[in-house]
Order: C-alpha cells, then sequence, then structure tokens
C-alpha cells in the first residue's frame, strides 16, 4: 500500500504538479546546448527549411543549474542561405560567436590567437554539449494556436555585468562541456513556422 493510498481513496493532493511556468523575463541562467540533427550539412548536423531552403541549426537549451534546472528553451540559429544577406542567419552567426565567447570566457573584442583558436570549430556539432549562459525572455506567438514560451534575449558573454555576477555567484565560469552525458538526443517534437 502506498502513501497515496489512505483506506478505500487514493488522494493526489500532496503529489507536485509539473512545473508549466515560464522562467520570468531578464532571468540569466546556465544552459547546456544540444543540436537535433535534421540530416543536412556536414555530419548531418543542421535542418533545411522547407519554405526558405535555409539550413539552421535545431537547437534545445537545457538549463543546467539554479531553480529552472532542466527547464528547456528551443532556438532556430541560421547558418546557410541562398540569400547571402539574409539577417537571421547573419544575426544567428552572431549568436553562435557570442556561445563560443560565453562558453569559453572570451571578450568579444579579444583578437589574441587563443581566443581566435576557441573561436573555431570543425563542425556545428562541436555546439552541442556547450554550456553558456543567456538572458531569457518571452515570446508571444504570432499565431495563437501556439503557447507562450521562453526564448533567448541575448548569449551574456564576459563583457556584460552579469557574466561577471553570475561567475561570482557560482564561484566558476561556465564550463566548457556538461558533466555527464555531454549530448542527449533531441527528441521533442517541436512545432513552428519551418
Amino acid at each position: 500500500m502506498t502513501e497515496l493510498q489512505l483506506g478505500n481513496v487514493i488522494d493526489f493532493n500532496d503529489v507536485v504538479t509539473r512545473q508549466t511556468d515560464l522562467i520570468p523575463e531578464g532571468t540569466i541562467v546556465k544552459v547546456r546546448m544540444s543540436i537535433r540533427h535534421g540530416g543536412y550539412g556536414q555530419d548531418g548536423i543542421l535542418t533545411k527549411s522547407r519554405k526558405t531552403g535555409t539550413l539552421y541549426c535545431d537547437a534545445m537549451l537545457i538549463v543546467s543549474e539554479g531553480i529552472f534546472v532542466t527547464r528547456k528553451i528551443f532556438e532556430r540559429l541560421g547558418v546557410q542561405d541562398p540569400d547571402p544577406y539574409n539577417k537571421w542567419v547573419q544575426k544567428s552567426l552572431q549568436r553562435l560567436r557570442s556561445i563560443l565567447e560565453s562558453t569559453h570566457n572570451i571578450m568579444p573584442t579579444d583578437t589574441s590567437e587563443h581566443a581566435k583558436e576557441k573561436r573555431r570549430i570543425k563542425s556545428y556539432a562541436d555546439f552541442n554539449g556547450l554550456e553558456f549562459l543567456i538572458k531569457v525572455g518571452i515570446e508571444k506567438p504570432q499565431n495563437p494556436q501556439y503557447k507562450t514560451e521562453n526564448c533567448v534575449l541575448g548569449i551574456v558573454t564576459p563583457d556584460w555585468k552579469e557574466y561577471t555576477e553570475y561567475s561570482a555567484q557560482i564561484d566558476s565560469p561556465p564550463k566548457t562541456q556538461f558533466q555527464g552525458n555531454p549530448y542527449k538526443p533531441f527528441d521533442e517534437k517541436v512545432s513552428g513556422p519551418f
């Protein structure tokens, strides 16, 4: 007999409910990145938009510590487009650079050989398992059939005061790699404009 069962009654009043609240806007959290393999690009790590042909990283960011641990934020980061002036791709590439800078504790203005080397990757798969800081936002969908979700307002790099504050609070900068299984397969279904 479990603690829930009291005589002929099963009482679920004390069972903790699943937390579905959003992370408050402006919160700084450490996340671990996981990219769903879409079958395109080097290593098949990229996904292709059916509408535009843009190749992108279909990323899931999992909060890796603090009170919001295990919460997920989904992000699509464009990396290649038939239109070389695609603003979404340009912004996404800037964001990917910032992820490397946040992970490796590199100032965006650092042009040393060490910094340049840390900004180089062999494949977009190298982003799997990286931990970095983000500033969380709240995004209301254009289509009312979708729910309001958390989004990334910005990647927190060492030039942000929040980076120093967070690092001092935790007493260490973000780790280069998640300790444990660095890649947990991305199995979430995501609906959206693609």
